[in-house]
């Protein structure tokens, strides 16, 4: 395993004093203590067994639980920030109180993910989590960051280190059951949706995408079988209709990090353990990974909801699009003149004429959608309101493209990106192309069947045996 490498020692040290954070050297010193065997920790094994079986570990009256965070992106970063200001206030309050405070714990390790590369593999970019473990005191050597948890010598770590409990929130790698049976009393998962729906890696984005607005967020015990652990706890929070993917993980992970704190002094006691409840497995449904064709949206076959969903929820990758064809007048002197002597004003492509009219086809991102519900901004007179047409808002300063989408649906489009373009608004688009008309690609086929061929078939098939009933 690798581990990052943020801060220097001095840095560390002026930071654990100002933070009230226990150092590394508390964990280290108990590093040297025997580990506890991996049939006390079995999964099987009850509460008692394994509290009594780490009775004489570092979890005394006088040292606080070990907290182990795994977790990897934004809305994890924010986990973690809660619970170490937690952590902070535990050992206060057991201070205050001269050790009488039993629920007092400290973060003790963070795990993530391995650093990305980014522009063309050049630069070494830490996860969001490691870079507030860093800004918050946490001391370089803490925070882990393995290729696979199955790695021995993180296990190893682990093991040593002998945590009291895990905790993660978007880690994004499989947890083997050798670490599942380190912590003293289990790991706990704060999974964005109502268990047992939407077991997976992208529950959030899934829920949005068919239109779901009023969302939870779980604490689940972490067993070997994805989002399958007993449930600790639910909290909901309904979104508003435009907001998206990337706000709304943001919200339910700070619910979720209340919901942690507020069951922590069950979870360190074991007491969480008899109080959870099962989960029904019939019930359950998936949310897979997403994959980057599901943002291309189809006007033809998407209604302006669906299109609106599905960009709310791709939002942050792999984001939607539409793919266009372009025709634009070419030889534009003014507003409604083709350049030429004696040349007439024109107010359609079809008077300009096709040899007048440049044609390129495009794929374009769009962002800041919305359903528009009044068919009256669309301009009928500029352009007929057809599946797959795309326009300007009605009036001068308008600035949004509405799209036309099944059943006659319109998409507001606020913000637009060509290919190697920034992104702008959709005027400036039209601004700079003058008199260009868009028209999604990808129309469904429109099949017209011959009576009589079909006859042919339906005898052939009678003949060959086949019944048509």
């Amino acid at each position: 395993f690798s581990s990052f490498s943020f801060s220097s020692p001095s840095a560390h040290k002026s930071r654990c004093a100002a933070w009230n954070q226990p150092s590394l050297s508390v964990a280290s010193a108990d590093r040297s203590k025997s580990t506890i065997s991996p049939s006390q920790r079995n999964e099987t094994t009850t509460t008692a067994t394994r509290s009594s079986s780490n009775s004489s570990s570092s979890n005394t009256s006088s040292s606080p639980h070990r907290i182990v965070f795994l977790g990897t992106p934004d809305a994890a970063a924010v986990v973690l920030r809660e619970l170490l200001l937690e952590s902070n206030k535990s050992i206060a309050e057991d201070e205050a109180s001269g050790g009488a405070w039993r629920e007092k714990f400290q973060v003790s390790a963070v795990v993530t993910r391995p650093s990305k590369r980014k522009t063309h593999g050049k630069v070494l970019e830490g996860s969001p989590v490691a870079s507030v473990a860093t800004e918050l005191g946490l001391s370089e050597d803490i925070i882990f960051s393995p290729e696979s948890a199955k790695d021995e010598d993180f296990l190893r770590e682990m093991r040593q280190l002998q945590p009291s409990l895990c905790v993660t929130a978007a880690y994004g790698n499989i947890l083997p059951q050798e670490f599942l049976d380190i912590p003293t009393y289990g790991t706990v998962n704060i999974h964005p949706s109502e268990l047992p729906y939407f077991r997976g890696p992208a529950p959030v984005q899934r829920a949005m995408m068919r239109g779901d607005r009023n969302l939870c967020v779980s604490l689940a015990f972490t067993v070997l079988k994805m989002d399958a652990g007993k449930i600790v706890d639910q909290k909901w929070l309904r979104i508003e209709d435009n907001e998206t993917s990337d706000v709304a993980l943001s919200k339910l992970f700070t619910l979720g990090s209340e919901m942690l704190i507020e069951s922590l002094p069950k979870l360190l006691t074991g007491a969480a353990h008899g109080e959870a409840k099962e989960q029904d497995d019939g019930n359950a449904t998936h949310a897979p990974k997403l994959s980057k064709s599901e943002g291309v949206l189809q006007p033809y076959g998407m209604t302006a909801r669906q299109c609106h969903d599905t960009n709310c929820a791709l939002n942050v990758w792999p984001g939607t699009s539409i793919k266009f064809k372009c025709l634009t007048p070419v030889n534009v002197k003014k507003k409604g003149k083709v350049a030429g002597a004696g040349a007439a004003e024109t107010e359609s492509e079809s008077e300009l004429g096709e040899e007048n009219m440049k044609e390129d086809t495009f794929v374009m991102k769009i962002s800041e959608t919305s359903v528009e519900e009044s068919i009256e901004e669309w301009d009928s007179e500029k352009m007929p309101m057809e599946v797959g047409r795309a326009q300007m808002y009605k009036g001068r300063k308008s600035v949004d493209m509405l799209v036309v989408c099944a059943e006659k649906t319109l998409l507001r489009v606020g913000r637009i990106q060509l290919p190697g373009k920034k992104p702008m608004q959709p005027r400036a688009f039209f601004n700079g192309r003058k008199g260009a008309t868009l028209t999604a690609e990808g129309a469904p086929l429109e099949v017209e069947f011959n009576p009589e061929i079909l006859s042919k078939i339906a005898k052939a098939d009678v003949g060959r045996g086949i019944n048509l009933n």
